[in-house]
C-alpha cells in the first residue's frame, strides 16, 4: 500500500477487529472474506482460465505480505532503539488498540505448494466483488554510518613552536589527503548499500536505472517499473532459464518491445518455483528461488556489485536447521527463567541428576533432607 494511502480503511478495520476480540478471529474474518467473495483460493487447473492462480501462488502472495511488515516492524524497533541511546524520545502512538491473543498448538502441517514453472504468469490480481487490490511487495531495513572527523595538531612547547603560530596565520592549514586506503574506499561503499536498505524497493539489493531488486537468503525480488499503459498481462513476455532473465514490455503506441531487463544472473535458480506478477500501471514483480543459500553481490552480472557486509544477514528462525532452534529456544527460555528469578534449563537439569544421586549408596548425603544449596557447581562449566 502506498504511504499516502496508509490508514484509510483504519475506522472499518478497528471495528472488526474491536468486535471480534483477538488477531486469530479478525484474520479469520479477513481471508473468509477472500473465500467466500475473490477467486483468491481457486487453484487454476489450465492456463486458459482466466480467474484463479497457479498452484502455489496465493499462498506466496500471503507470504510476501507477511515479510514486508515483519521487516517493517524490526526496522522499527531498531529505530527505537537508536533513539534511545541517543537520548531522543519517539512521539507517541496517535492511538493504540489492545488485542488478547492467544496461544493454540496446530497440529495439522501443511505441505509446501509448488510454484510455476517460467511460463506461468501470474498477472491477474484477484477478481474482487468490491474492485481488485494491487499486490505489493516490500522489504525494509536501514543502516546509518557515519564518518569521524579528525583535526590535525601541532604538539611541542612553548619554544618549539615559536613563531609557528605567526605562520599559521598567514599559510593556509593543509588539508587532510583524500581516502585511498581500502577501508575508506570501503566506507563509502557501505553509505552507498546504506542507502539501498532504507528503501523497501532495494532492501538487501539495489536500485537500478531500470529496476530495482531486493533479496534474502532464499530467494530474490525483481521490481521492474512499467508506465500508465501497460494493463494487461499480455503486455510484459518474461522469459527465464537458469542463469538468464529477460523482460519486454510491449509499447502500445507503436508495438514495439522494450527490455528493460536482459542479462545472465550470477548464479543459478530454480526454474519451478520462480513466479511474476504485473501490478497494472506500476511494475512487473518476478520472484526468483535461488539454487544455494547465498547472498547475491549483484542480480545480472553485468550490473555493479554490492557491499554483502552492508546488508543485513538475518534469517528467519523457521529456516534454521532443528539443532539451531533448540539452541535459540533454549537462550530465550533461560533469559526468562533469569528475569523471573528462576533456574535456567541446565540449572534444572542439573538439580534432578543431584536430586537422583542425592540417597545412592555412597552419597555424603544420605538421609538429610534434598538441599541443593549445599552443593556449589557451576553451571557455565558443564
Amino acid at each position: 500500500m502506498d504511504r499516502k494511502n496508509r490508514g484509510i480503511y483504519d475506522n472499518a478495520l478497528l471495528a472488526i477487529l474491536s468486535n471480534e476480540g483477538q488477531i486469530l478471529p479478525f484474520l479469520d474474518v479477513f481471508f473468509d472474506f477472500l473465500y467466500r467473495r475473490t477467486d483468491f483460493f481457486r487453484i487454476k487447473t489450465d492456463t486458459s482460465e482466466k480467474i484463479g492462480f497457479p498452484p502455489g501462488v496465493a499462498k506466496k502472495f500471503v507470504q510476501l505480505a507477511f515479510q514486508k511488515y515483519y521487516n517493517l516492524a524490526n526496522e522499527k524497533v531498531k529505530r527505537e532503539a537508536k533513539l534511545a541511546r541517543e537520548g531522543e524520545i519517539p512521539p507517541p502512538a496517535i492511538q493504540t488498540v489492545e488485542v488478547e491473543t492467544t496461544s493454540a498448538d496446530d497440529d495439522e502441517e501443511t505441505e509446501e505448494e509448488t510454484a510455476p514453472v517460467e511460463a506461468a504468469p501470474t498477472g491477474q490480481s484477484c477478481t474482487a466483488t468490491a474492485g481488485d487490490g494491487k499486490d505489493t511487495t516490500e522489504k525494509i531495513s536501514k543502516h546509518v554510518n557515519g564518518k569521524e572527523e579528525v583535526t590535525p595538531l601541532i604538539n611541542g612547547s612553548n619554544k618549539e613552536n615559536e613563531g609557528v603560530e605567526e605562520k599559521a596565520d598567514k599559510q593556509p592549514v593543509p588539508k587532510p589527503p583524500e581516502a585511498s586506503s581500502k577501508d575508506d574506499q570501503d566506507l563509502d561503499y557501505d553509505l552507498v548499500q546504506a542507502k539501498f536498505q532504507s528503501n523497501p524497493e532495494s532492501y538487501n539489493g539495489a536500485i537500478r536505472e531500470n529496476y530495482s531488486w531486493t533479496q534474502s537468503i532464499h530467494d530474490i525480488d525483481v521490481r521492474i517499473k512499467v508506465g500508465k499503459d501497460v494493463s494487461s498481462r499480455n503486455q510484459i513476455r518474461v522469459d527465464l532459464t537458469h542463469t538468464h532473465l529477460r523482460v519486454k514490455v510491449l509499447n502500445v503506441v507503436d508495438g514495439s518491445w522494450s527490455v528493460p531487463v536482459d542479462d545472465d544472473l550470477p548464479w543459478r535458480i530454480k526454474l519451478d518455483d520462480c513466479i511474476w506478477t504485473l501490478v497494472p500501471e506500476d511494475h512487473v514483480l518476478v520472484n526468483l528461488e535461488k539454487c544455494e543459500e547465498r547472498w547475491w553481490e549483484q542480480l545480472l552480472v553485468g550490473e555493479t556489485k554490492i557491499n554483502v557486509r552492508a546488508i543485513d544477514p538475518s534469517k528467519p528462525f523457521e529456516d534454521l536447521d532443528a539443532e539451531s532452534q533448540a539452541k535459540i529456544q533454549e537462550l530465550a527460555y533461560n533469559n526468562m527463567q533469569k528475569q523471573l528469578g528462576k533456574k535456567t534449563a541446565k540449572q534444572e537439569k542439573v538439580e534432578n541428576i543431584l536430586k537422583e544421586a542425592w540417597d545412592k549408596e555412597g552419597s555424603p548425603f544420605r538421609g538429610q533432607p534434598f538441599n541443593p544449596d549445599l552443593v556449589n557447581i557451576n553451571c557455565d562449566n558443564l
